[in-house]
């Protein structure tokens, strides 16, 4: 008795079943179904990522500084805490709250 299957038997197996010595097709569209979704997921989540820097540009360079320092923190550690405290550092103006005292207001300038 023969013990390799017949042509019928091959032609009642599902598309996702390779003959011996073809290319899986399937695994190679997974395959590659896989890095795509990866990459698109890696994107995202920088894109995420990178919200604070984008909102506190334009702002002091000590806001920047402090804004980026907390994003790289939060993305090494992946603590959520550190990037929230990046958003709501780069929301508020900080020259507003903690006024530098060498900066000279306008009403205190004198015109020499």
């Amino acid at each position: 008795m023969d013990s390799s299957l017949s042509d019928e038997a091959l032609a009642r197996l599902p598309f996702w079943v390779t003959p011996p010595g073809e290319t899986d097709g399937f695994l190679i569209v997974v395959g590659i179904l896989l890095v795509l979704v990866l990459l698109g997921f890696g994107a995202l989540y920088f894109t995420i990522q990178a919200i604070p820097d984008r909102m506190a540009a334009g702002a002091h360079k000590v806001q920047m500084q402090l804004v980026g320092v907390l994003g790289l923190i939060s993305l090494f550690t992946l603590n959520n805490a550190f990037w929230i405290a990046a958003i709501l550092v780069a929301a508020v103006p900080l020259h507003e709250i903690f006024p530098l005292q060498g900066e000279a207001r306008p009403s205190e300038q004198t015109d020499a």
